[in-house]
């Protein structure tokens, strides 16, 4: 076993069958889940049931499996152990109710095919009512609801047609599942059948969970499993996605969960990194040195216009949170050629993008490539601007049903913001990222752009209970060595 403190001791084998674990930056939160769930997994070796651990994101989820694989191996993820995302726990939830007929589907499905949208699946519809999935009794039906003014709604006939097909989305599911589990014979036949299948269940990240993530994890107490809680209220970052960080505490006082604390950090090298995470998390008011841009690895911001608004040398991951648009799609598919060739990272909504223009042919990338990159090459220099556009688009057409829009705004602004990268003369490029993408990362140099209204916050203090001050304390807390504002 690595050297652990004790500290990530105590909180390993917490012996309590309920346990949260309070995890501060650095302290080794993803190394002690690892090494709890591969306790828990290995104990009691006759009782077949699963070992469970679960996190709210496929990329928080694929650090701890990888996690687990190192120090464990395979064997630890052998059936029925398994390391998923909640949105899967659901999933398998709701499938049990369907086996049982507690739940009946359109067309009788007691499997589903469940997607992470309708986005490009379905066709849209200018309809301002937009179809969905409700539960009356025990039959699941769709109706529709009054769209917001900038949605566009998918064809209520398809979606009709897809529901009874048995498709539907991870959305879906869950409304089902939130109306259901009001009902008492629901629950029962869940806590029955978490019972019967699970024995431990470890939810990471607890602070991004909703409040029908902590029914469920109400349910799994009920159903006498042992249940651990990693997280930190300080790094709750998915309040827009409907998480209740301040549900929370309550839930843990309320289920009696015992705590153990990671307070030590591995991650500072310098005593001012050591000196500023203290500052911060203790409410005190704290000054951010100014810093060149040129000295960090990464800069970070809460939008992904603020870094484009940056240095020339600092290059985004993204242009903006959704892909939903066929034209923004496109510049994605442009920016993530550049990415891939200056940084060696992928542009974040890359899958969106692709999902967005209908792509599905693996080998679609391979053949867009060249193009790519003389599009890249043109941008480079001096070529009119609207001519790259039309190339680009007509370069997505060969590969891409979707119709593109013959003239979109936005679309130039993401060459000529590409082209301002392109064209700065040092030629090295920083990564840019949101806070939300760096959560859970470090690196030695960090710059951070602070709005106005940061600079007041640290003056004042920061306060956990605020979600954008949540958002400054983890981009401030990711240097190993050192943090300027840039």
């Amino acid at each position: 076993m690595d050297a652990l403190t004790h500290e990530q001791l105590a909180a390993i084998g917490g012996a309590s069958r309920c346990l949260y674990i309070e995890a501060a930056p650095g302290s080794g939160k993803t190394t002690v889940s690892a090494h709890r769930y591969g306790i828990q997994r290995f104990d009691r070796a006759a009782d077949s049931r699963a070992v469970v651990a679960v996190s709210f994101t496929r990329s928080a989820t694929a650090e701890l499996r990888n996690r687990v694989l190192t120090r464990w191996g395979d064997s630890a993820l052998s059936w029925p152990h398994r390391i998923v995302t909640l949105d899967t726990i659901m999933c398998d939830l709701l499938t049990h109710l369907l086996h049982e007929e507690i739940v009946h589907w359109p067309g009788g499905h007691h499997e589903l095919l469940v997607h992470d949208s309708w986005r490009a699946r379905l066709p849209r519809s200018n309809s301002r009512r937009r179809p969905v999935i409700r539960l009356q009794g025990s039959q699941v039906r769709t109706t529709t609801v009054r769209a917001e003014p900038s949605e566009h709604a998918v064809d209520r006939a398809a979606f009709e047609a897809a529901v009874e097909a048995g498709e539907c989305t991870h959305d879906d599911v869950r409304r089902v599942l939130e109306a259901g589990i009001t009902d008492e014979t629901v629950r029962a036949v869940l806590i029955r059948h978490l019972a019967k299948t699970t024995r431990a269940l470890l939810v990471d990240e607890v602070f991004d969970a909703n409040l029908l993530d902590l029914k469920v994890v109400q349910l799994a107490i009920r159903a006498g499993l042992e249940v651990t809680l990693v997280g930190d209220p300080w790094q709750a970052l998915y309040g827009f996605r409907g998480a209740r960080p301040d549900a929370v505490p309550s839930f843990i006082a309320a289920e009696r969960f015992k705590q153990r604390d990671l307070h030590h950090s591995f991650r500072w090298i310098t005593p001012e990194q050591d000196l500023l995470s203290t500052q911060l998390r203790s409410g005190k008011a704290t000054l951010i040195p100014t810093g060149d841009v040129e000295t960090a690895q990464v800069v970070l911001a809460r939008e992904w216009k603020s870094l484009w608004a940056s240095s020339p040398c600092v290059l985004p991951l993204a242009f903006k949170s959704a892909t939903g648009r066929p034209s923004e799609a496109a510049a994605t598919l442009l920016l993530n050629e550049m990415t891939t060739h200056t940084l060696g990272q992928k542009a974040v909504y890359l899958g969106d993008a692709y999902t967005t223009l209908g792509i599905t042919d693996p080998a679609s990338s391979a053949r867009l490539q060249s193009r790519l990159q003389e599009i890249l090459r043109q941008l480079s220099g001096n070529d009119n601007l609207d001519s790259i556009r039309c190339e680009l688009n007509s370069a997505i057409a060969t590969e891409s049903a979707v119709r593109m829009p013959r003239r979109h705004p936005s679309q130039i602004d993401r060459l000529v913001a590409l082209r301002a990268r392109l064209q700065q003369p040092s030629g090295r490029h920083i990564l840019g990222l949101t806070c939300h993408q760096a959560k859970g990362r470090e690196w030695d140099h960090v710059g951070v752009r602070l709005e106005e209204t940061d600079v007041q916050a640290l003056r004042r203090g920061l306060n956990h209970t605020n979600e954008d001050h949540r958002m400054l304390y983890v981009a401030l807390t990711r240097a190993r060595r050192q943090t300027v504002a840039v």
